[in-house]
Parts: C-alpha cells; sequence; structure tokens
C-alpha cells in the first residue's frame, strides 16, 4: 500500500506532466501557423496564372485634344528608376440593366422627383431627354446605365451667374449626398468616399476657379470612389469625378443645383478576371513615344516623380474597368497608359 509520501510524489508528477502536455497542445497550433506564415514569406507560392475569362480586351478610347500636347518627359523618381509593380491585374465587368421594360418607367419616376413632368424625348434605343416646364432646365437618362446629365441654363439667370454662394463644405457635402441618395443613385463605394469641393466664378458662359470661396458664384462637389484593390480611381481629368454636382444660390431662390452628372460603372467584386500587365517600363516608353493620355499638361517640359497603378473610370459607359498605369510629375503633370498587355488588346474595339 502505498504511502503518503508516494501518493504526494506522483500526484506532483502527474499535475506538472498534465500542465506540460495541455501548454503544448494550446501552443502547437500557435507554433504552426506562425511557421507556415514565415515559410510562405520567405518562399510564396506562385500566384494563379491570368483568366483572361474576358477575351481580348477594348482598347481605352481617350478623348484627346485637337491639338497633340507632346512635352519632353524626364524620369526623377526617389530612387531614380520605376518602381517593381504587379504583373498580373484584375479587370471588372460593367453591369447594364438586363431588362428595358420598366426602365423608362422607372426613370420617368425619377425625373418626375426633380420636377420633370412632362414625357422625354427619345434621343435613342437608350437615351432619353426630359425638358422642365417651368424652368430652363434639361434632364438627359440613359435607360440601360441609369446615367443621368441635369443642366439649368443658368446663362439666363443672370441673379443666379451675380449672385455669391454661401454654403461650408459640410453643408455642400450633405446636400450632394442627399441629391443622389433621393434619385437611389449613391452606391455603398461612393456614400463612403472622400468629396472634393470647388469654388467657381461665372465668366461669360464658362464657370472659372473663384479667387476665394467668397467671391464664387458656384460650388461644385465631386464624389469619388473608395479605393478598390488598394488602387485609386482616376478620371478623365485628373481632378473631376464622373458623380458631380454644382450648386447656385440666387437671392430669391436659395441653394439651387446648377449642374448633376452621374456617369457610374456598376461592378460587383466577385466578377472579375486576371489579365497579365505590360511592364511599367514599357509603359513609360509608350508615354514618351506619344502614346496614353494626358490627363492634366504642365508646360512643354515636364519632370515626372512617380508611376503606379490605378483603375479608369472614363465619363461615359464602358464595358469594363480597366487598370491604368498612372504617371505623376511637378506642376500637377497626370498621364495614363492602358496596363494590361498589348497581346490581350484588340485595338479595333474601343471602349
Amino acid at each position: 500500500m502505498a504511502t503518503l509520501t508516494e501518493v504526494s510524489f506522483y500526484t506532483r508528477r502527474i499535475i506538472k506532466w498534465s500542465i506540460i502536455v495541455i501548454l503544448i497542445v494550446m501552443i502547437t497550433p500557435f507554433v504552426w501557423r506562425l511557421s507556415k506564415r514565415i515559410y510562405l514569406a520567405l518562399w510564396p507560392p506562385p500566384p494563379p496564372p491570368p483568366t483572361v475569362r474576358y477575351g481580348k480586351l477594348p482598347t481605352l478610347a481617350w478623348d484627346l485634344p485637337l491639338e497633340p500636347y507632346k512635352p519632353q518627359m524626364r524620369l526623377e523618381t526617389i530612387r531614380g528608376v520605376l518602381p517593381t509593380l504587379p504583373n498580373i491585374g484584375r479587370v471588372y465587368f460593367v453591369e447594364t440593366s438586363k431588362s428595358r421594360i420598366l426602365a423608362l418607367d422607372k426613370i420617368k419616376a425619377k425625373a418626375k422627383s426633380l420636377g420633370f413632368v412632362q414625357n422625354p424625348v427619345q434621343i435613342n434605343d437608350r437615351t432619353y431627354k426630359f425638358t422642365h416646364s417651368l424652368e430652363n432646365a434639361s434632364l438627359v437618362v440613359d435607360i440601360i446605365s441609369d446615367n443621368i446629365n441635369y443642366k439649368y441654363d443658368w446663362e439666363q439667370d443672370t441673379e443666379i451667374s451675380s449672385a455669391n454662394v454661401i454654403a461650408d463644405q459640410n453643408q455642400i457635402t450633405g446636400e450632394s449626398k442627399s441629391f443622389f441618395q433621393n434619385l437611389g443613385l449613391l452606391p455603398g463605394d461612393i456614400s463612403d468616399s472622400r468629396i472634393n469641393i470647388t469654388y467657381l466664378t461665372a465668366r461669360g458662359e464658362n464657370m472659372i476657379a473663384a479667387i476665394a470661396p467668397s467671391e464664387a458664384n458656384f460650388v461644385r462637389a465631386d464624389l469619388y470612389r473608395i479605393d478598390r484593390d488598394n488602387l485609386k480611381f482616376v478620371t478623365s481629368t485628373a481632378i473631376s469625378s464622373p458623380i458631380n454636382i454644382t450648386f447656385g444660390s440666387g437671392r430669391n431662390q436659395g441653394r439651387k443645383v446648377i449642374l448633376a452628372n452621374y456617369n457610374y460603372s456598376k461592378t460587383l467584386d466577385n466578377d472579375f478576371a486576371t489579365y497579365p500587365l505590360k511592364p511599367v517600363q514599357s509603359a513609360w516608353e509608350e508615354l514618351i513615344q506619344g502614346g496614353g493620355y494626358i490627363a492634366k499638361s504642365a508646360g512643354t517640359s515636364v519632370v515626372v516623380r512617380s508611376a503606379s497603378l490605378a483603375y479608369f473610370e472614363p465619363d461615359y459607359p464602358q464595358r469594363f474597368l480597366q487598370p491604368v498605369y498612372v504617371f505623376e510629375g511637378d506642376g500637377g503633370f497626370t498621364a495614363y497608359v492602358q496596363a494590361v498587355a498589348p497581346e490581350y488588346v484588340d485595338l479595333a474595339q474601343p471602349k
């Protein structure tokens, strides 16, 4: 029969080894995960091959100026060379309305909420134009993409074009979002994104940047998408967004919507294909040889400071959301080059 001393001795040993076993069981998964993470960091698996699911893509159709702008470009990045960028990128399919049966009725309801009660004039098989019965205003709508372009004829309204607009940025931000939200046109990747406010002054039939907010006749808000795949979205002017609204003020009219544009490419996060991208060096050579698109000019001689990838969103409907190389330099210079490798681009298919 075991003595009390022996029982105590073996009990302590059992407890000791039980604690050790429990600690090993608890620590082993953590050590395994950490080891796996270190291994993958040191020897990452090769990325899956591009799916190229959409076949050859259309070339991006740039709105090139009538007079070519071909500055002398010099590359001066922080490291003195172009950065290392991914060689595979995503291309997203742009959704359109699958049925036109009720599309016009839905558009009429949206137009009515803006005061357009008369039936529209059909411009083509997908575009309709509404005219306001009481004001000099028009609304052009694409029933397939849901894109809209609203314009109030402010040039004929001297009260609007001469009055100063009074509003702070928070007010304009709220009113801008409310305008599109009331039309059912405020997607999730827009509603939480940044908004750029620009103060404008009337000069004849044009709007130009105001010297100061207190001198402005109009205030414009550009609503940008949030980044996708850690890439920003860029547009044709490098500053404006396809979703924007401009307000004016009259002494007896209060704040008034002057212009509103909604040209949004609807995409799904999981509806994409992957494509090989041309090397950034090839894109740079293409640019300096006169290719690509210059969104913002900056004199006859330009120093380019950076290169990156982004998604290009044009001002009109497109079939795919594609990546572009963005080259930025002194004086706000900004240029784009289509990023998808040329063997996967059909030059005969613009947009």
